[in-house]
């Protein structure tokens, strides 16, 4: 049987009364995360109603107060499954505790594996008819390893697999290189990039201005978002330190206390002008500020090479995108495939550190004039969701819901 992916379709009024989704149980591992806030925003602004279900985590700053209706499951950590096992337990019980509301809605959308597994534990005990929808944005390392304890890990998310409607993924890469041919995976599945949702953006974001700052040097790289690749702190802070004249970093975003602890990112810009940390931002509302100032993205990531690292399309690709920084991505990654199709920036082959200082040092002012207007001229489709959530809603409405209630 093929894999069958749902293609995107622009959403007409009919089609929407005919397959809208009213309401939607939304399953996420942090209310307080950009990119689970952006999904649920996206799914209101599509005229869905929603009910989070949702741990949060403590992060190195202020979490917000969720703007939809919102069941909190209490508060987890990154990564350590056996340390989040009894807190998913814990969480099922609140689930459960909350049937009517879980039963009340039309569509179950978990994202990320613990949350799909409650999910689908919660739809079975009550006997939800729900269509069930699985999110993934992220290969986690305990998927992909050749031990026991990966086998695992993947058995049980085949059999999660095997209840979903639909599989939604952020880059095809992750049905390529892992759902179809480890998970063997064909059912539905649908391409939702980690575009900024237009929803979200003021009238004046949308109209982006053709700013960035004077050609350098010095060429200042912004590296932005969630912050856990070592490797890039480490390539970034040399080249800072060995070219201080032509070379500036700016670093914002949260920090993942497993992977650059506060004390660590401190330690690595201290008393340094031209690599500095300048601690979290708020998305979309910060970005024409944070993106005017720099002319690089900084797109790549080591943290799973081989893996994950190497099949995502980043949240920051598209930020950057939006407000005209050309990013800077590794070749022969998904990251890469994409810079170069779309034409909108440079890719590097390893050895990246020495590649890196070898382009940027030989830059000069016209060559970087070219790379600013084709990233100016990139279509702002590529970057914005405009109808992206909504096709993916009608696409979920359309599919069947084949399996009968289950039974306890």
């Amino acid at each position: 049987m093929a894999v069958r992916q749902i293609p995107a379709s622009e959403p007409t009024p009919e089609t929407r009364q005919q397959t809208a989704v009213k309401t939607i149980a939304f399953f996420a591992h942090d209310s307080g995360e950009s990119v689970v806030i952006k999904r649920a925003k996206a799914f209101q602004a599509s005229g869905a109603s929603v009910t989070g279900f949702m741990f949060h985590r403590v992060r190195d700053k202020a979490r917000p107060t969720p703007v939809w209706h919102n069941i909190s499951l209490g508060d987890t950590v990154d990564r350590n499954y056996l340390a989040r096992l009894p807190k998913l337990c814990a969480g099922l019980w609140k689930v459960l505790r909350h049937r009517r509301e879980l039963a009340a809605c039309d569509v179950i959308y978990a994202r990320n594996f613990d949350m799909m597994a409650i999910a689908t534990a919660a739809k079975w005990l009550t006997r939800s008819r729900a269509r069930l929808v699985y999110e993934v944005l992220d290969i986690q390392r305990a998927f992909v390893g050749t031990g026991a304890v990966s086998a695992v890990f993947r058995w049980c998310e085949r059999r999660l697999l095997a209840a979903c409607d639909m599989l939604v993924v952020s880059s095809p890469m992750f049905m390529t290189r892992y759902f179809e041919p480890q998970q063997g995976y064909t059912g539905a599945w649908y391409l939702l990039e980690n575009k900024v949702t237009a929803s979200q953006l003021t009238e004046s974001q949308k109209s982006v201005p053709d700013t960035a700052p004077a050609p350098g040097p010095p060429w200042i790289i912004g590296w932005f978002g969630t912050l856990r690749c070592t490797r890039s702190l480490d390539i970034l802070g040399r080249l800072a330190a060995i070219y201080p004249d032509k070379v500036a970093v700016q670093i914002r975003g949260t920090l993942s206390e497993e992977d650059i602890s506060r004390d660590v990112m401190q330690a690595a810009t201290a008393g340094r002008a031209n690599f500095r940390y300048f601690g979290p931002y708020e998305s979309p509302r910060d970005l024409p500020e944070i993106y005017s100032q720099i002319h690089f993205t900084w797109a790549i990531d080591f943290l799973d090479a081989n893996s994950n690292s190497d099949w995502l399309l980043p949240n920051r690709l598209y930020e950057g995108g939006l407000f005209n920084a050309v990013p800077i991505a590794r070749a022969g990654t998904a990251t890469g495939d994409k810079v170069v199709r779309d034409g909108l920036g440079v890719t590097l082959a390893e050895p990246i550190d020495e590649a890196l200082a070898a382009w940027l040092l030989g830059m000069d002012a016209e060559q970087f004039d070219a790379l600013h207007d084709a990233a100016r001229r990139a279509p702002r489709s590529l970057f914005i969701d405009e109808t992206d959530t909504a096709s993916l809603l009608e696409a979920v409405a359309q599919t069947g819901n084949e399996r009968p209630a289950a039974k306890a």
